[in-house]
């Protein structure tokens, strides 16, 4: 069975769960169009971005067009296809034109939506009361409300459709998306992370990672942490602007890990650091819990957080500084159990074979 993951790598899912599908004996590749300043690998990077070279065009189109042809899963992510040029509006003459060719061919097809590829933020907007898809918080809001939510509602009636089985990473997404899947984060080699020895400092070290500070709740946080620093001393580390090789050395010497508070989910960054035993504080939506395993839902080990309350649950996790040890360890049991990319591999083949069947992750070894 060959397998293609394309046209974008975002938060680094299709290459890990690409390889764990080598691992496992299919031929799997992961080819984009351009590469993100993230610098995550793939088998294969097409053209530029913002590239309209003639070369980098006729690339891009030439293997869109032939995919189909050459794998028996195309498997899309983001809510995108190699022939739709996101980057590249002007030029995008044939969008989704490889998905629907192999639709046509009969070929199984995939989608891994990610967040604010099926987000209706108008819709996130009213029904929840924080939300990164407000005024102020995320600066494209405006401009999701004006034109993107359209764009949205277009690829969930018409494209994914055409899909043999949608998945989608962010719980949320499931009041979106009705006939999608959630699947666990992939995005990490848990094998190739050592858990890291728990510390004892007087003074803890809190680390956050702002990557968009207003989507992550970022002034939400500083201003919580600074209300209680004269009653619990704590030193805050923020990654930003690194490689990630500079910032997995700080998410090692942390004690505790403040991810994001407005989301309601926990992101890929959350399951780096539950790998290396260390706890996470972040905001757990409860009602989008629904979409997602029971039994994953019962061994979430996150430490909760509300965004209007955050200053009080912050000081209430520095008063339980003698369970973070044992949290982390169960964090990293956590991700071994629901987030090692060979059990999920193993899962998601079982649905290449035949997506009709559920979608099932084994805790065995």
């Amino acid at each position: 069975m060959r397998v293609l993951h394309a046209p974008t790598n975002v938060g680094n899912q299709p290459w890990s769960l690409s390889r764990a599908e080598r691992r496992l004996g299919l031929e799997s590749d992961l080819v984009v169009n351009y590469q993100t300043w993230f610098g995550f690998p793939a088998d294969r990077v097409l053209g530029s971005l913002n590239g309209r070279s003639a070369t980098e065009l006729a690339t891009r189109t030439f293997f869109g067009l032939t995919a189909p042809f050459r794998y028996d899963v195309l498997h899309y992510y983001f809510g995108r296809s190699l022939l739709y040029w996101d980057d590249l509006p002007n030029l995008n003459r044939l969008p989704f034109a490889d998905l629907k060719l192999a639709r046509r061919l009969g070929k199984k097809i995939f989608m891994t939506l990610q967040g604010c590829d099926a987000r209706l933020a108008g819709i996130s907007n009213k029904s929840n009361k924080f939300t990164p898809c407000s005024k102020g918080m995320c600066g494209a809001f405006e401009t999701c409300i004006s034109y993107l939510d359209a764009q949205r509602e277009e690829l969930i009636k018409t494209i994914l459709p055409n899909c043999s089985r949608v998945f989608y990473l962010n719980p949320e997404l499931g009041n979106y998306v009705p006939h999608g899947t959630f699947i666990p984060y992939a995005n990490v080699d848990i094998d190739a992370i050592a858990p890291a020895k728990a510390g004892h400092r007087k003074t803890p070290i809190v680390v956050h990672a702002p990557s968009d500070p207003g989507i992550k709740g970022t002034a939400l946080i500083l201003e919580a942490l600074k209300e209680i620093k004269s009653r619990h001393p704590h030193k805050l580390k923020l990654v930003q602007g690194m490689s990630h090789e500079d910032a997995m050395q700080i998410y090692r010497s942390a004690d505790i890990v403040i991810d994001q508070v407005l989301a309601g989910w926990y992101g890929g960054l959350a399951v780096e650091v539950m790998a290396m035993g260390k706890p996470v504080a972040c905001t757990i939506r409860e009602a989008d819990l629904q979409f997602i395993p029971p039994a994953m839902r019962d061994e979430l080990p996150i430490l909760t957080l509300r965004p209007n309350r955050l200053a009080d649950d912050l000081a209430e996790i520095f008063e339980s500084r003698n369970q973070w040890s044992s949290i982390g360890l169960k964090s990293r049991k956590f991700v071994e159990r629901w987030h090692h990319p060979d059990k999920i591999a193993s899962a998601i083949i079982k649905l290449y074979q035949n997506p009709e069947s559920s979608l099932e992750i084994t805790s065995e070894e």
